[in-house]
């Protein structure tokens, strides 16, 4: 072990020594109070590490003689290895000024509960934009959309969608690599990676068990075969990936694009036009014929984040005239690390299904379109001839246990790729209004909840005052 002298006049060698005798001092305190004892002191030479199947004991980092390996009960929140930080005991904190994203059942007793009139000044905010899914939330609860994107009532990310986003930042890194070295084992490192950072500083309550110590005291311990199990299932889908779409065998330029954020600002009036662009002589005409725009620009913003867009070729067809010269076309590619859909029913409820799974990418295709006819799209997809026409749902997993994906043309031609999109203008310019409309009424009661178990708007509701928010009477 490296040593260093330094040399320090008396003066400075006695606060030297308290400030050391202070911080081990704290480090032992909270160390054995949220470690349960089982936490060695960092300036220990060597620190055991406890690793888990994610993390393989062989795969240790030593720097300096010690051990910056993410260990059961100690995690580096940086990629350079650099320190390590203790996991903090979170608690639910309910403001006006600042809600923050806890679940109901983090909520104690003594939490006051919410109401309406207390938060934001009483009134319900209108929304600045729209997302997919957000749209998509409001579909299918509005209630759970007061809750998440009026009122900034979230619940923390659950472990399926800790999975997905850790399997997103993998896959979009991967093409960082070299074609050559985007193997599987990379693959995977990379989701071990961006784990290491996210473990602690955002997903500690995934695998963190309370247990009661005794006088009302809780100590938090952590589940590492729950972690384990969890690990090998989001590396399983990684594997599943490699299996359908090497990306060592991908082309350049491609992808063009990683985690592109699009956005663009529609007519609330589809009729206004296929490009978006309002017409402020026709919104005031259709304004005097239409309540519902009473209180509404002629505008909204939607915005949402691609994970991936490639230049592809299309195979040869002599009616094809609306290809560029190499028959060559722009296509989406978005990753799913839910299982893909089962066409397995009648022919028109597997075109809603696939309608429904869709919907997403054609909302993208629709804000790639207008930032390109705006000129405000990235260069290389600002290339005159050159359209987007293809859609791809790459889906990690299958009720097979196999990566699947699936395809859709928008259409050879503009006229018909436009047609589509409009559709999507057109149920976005409608999710607006509604929303708008009860945001207008000023009351929580307006937005009804839903009768998917799963929603979050069942566990949120009971944290509002009773008969504040709607709920449906019991029979």
């Amino acid at each position: 072990m490296a040593k260093i002298h330094v040399l320090l006049n008396p003066k400075t060698t006695l606060l030297l020594f308290i400030t050391i005798i202070v911080a081990a001092s704290a480090s032992l305190y909270h160390g054995g109070k949220m470690m349960g004892g089982r936490q060695r002191l960092l300036c220990h030479v060597k620190l055991r590490c406890n690793s888990s199947a994610l993390f393989p004991r062989k795969k240790c980092q030593f720097i300096n003689n010690r051990c910056f390996f993410r260990a059961r009960h100690i995690s580096t929140t940086t990629t350079a290895f650099t320190s390590f930080s203790l996991p903090t005991r979170t608690h639910a904190i309910r403001s006006t000024s600042s809600l923050s994203s806890s679940s109901s059942s983090t909520k104690s007793s003594s939490t006051p509960l919410y109401n309406p009139a207390d938060l934001f000044d009483g009134k319900i905010p209108y929304p600045k934009a729209l997302s997919p899914s957000a749209a998509n939330e409001f579909k299918a609860c509005p209630q759970s959309y007061l809750f998440q994107y009026l009122y900034g009532i979230r619940e923390k990310p659950n472990a399926a969608l800790a999975k997905g986003s850790l399997c997103h930042k993998a896959l979009e890194h991967v093409f960082d690599l070299h074609p050559s070295q985007r193997t599987l084992e990379n693959l995977q490192n990379l989701f071990r990676k961006e784990w290491k950072v996210e473990r602690v500083s955002t997903y500690a309550h995934l695998f963190e068990i309370e247990e009661e110590e005794g006088e009302g005291e809780e100590e938090k311990k952590w589940d590492a075969q729950a972690e384990r199990e969890w690990g090998k299932s989001s590396l399983h889908l990684l594997k599943n990936y490699m299996e359908i779409e090497d990306p060592r065998n991908i082309p350049k330029p491609n992808p063009l694009e990683r985690e592109m954020w699009v956005s663009s600002k529609l007519t609330v009036n589809p009729k206004d036009g296929v490009t978006g662009y309002a017409s402020h002589d026709n919104y005031l005409k259709d304004k005097e014929e239409d309540d519902a725009l009473s209180d509404l620009s002629p505008t909204f913003l939607v915005r949402g984040i691609v994970d991936r867009i490639d230049m592809i070729r299309m195979p040869n067809d002599d009616d094809d005239d609306d290809t560029t010269e190499n028959n060559i076309v722009l296509r989406i590619v978005d990753y799913k690390t839910g299982k893909a859909p089962n066409f397995k029913y009648s022919p028109s409820m597997n075109e809603k299904i696939a309608h429904d799974n869709f919907w997403q990418l054609k909302i993208y295709a629709l804000l790639v379109r207008e930032m390109v006819a705006s000129g405000k799209g990235p260069k290389n997809l600002l290339i005159d001839g050159l359209h987007l026409r293809m859609l791809r749902l790459l889906y990690l997993t299958s009720d097979d246990d196999v990566g699947v994906y699936l395809d859709m043309d928008l259409g050879k031609t503009v006229e018909e790729r436009d047609g589509v999109l409009q559709e999507v203008h057109a149920d976005l310019s409608g999710i607006w209004r509604d929303i708008c409309e009860l945001v207008r009424k000023q009351d929580a009661r307006a937005f009804v909840h839903c009768d998917r178990p799963f929603c979050s708007c069942h566990r949120v509701r009971p944290d509002f005052v009773r008969g504040t928010v709607w709920e449906r009477e019991s029979p």
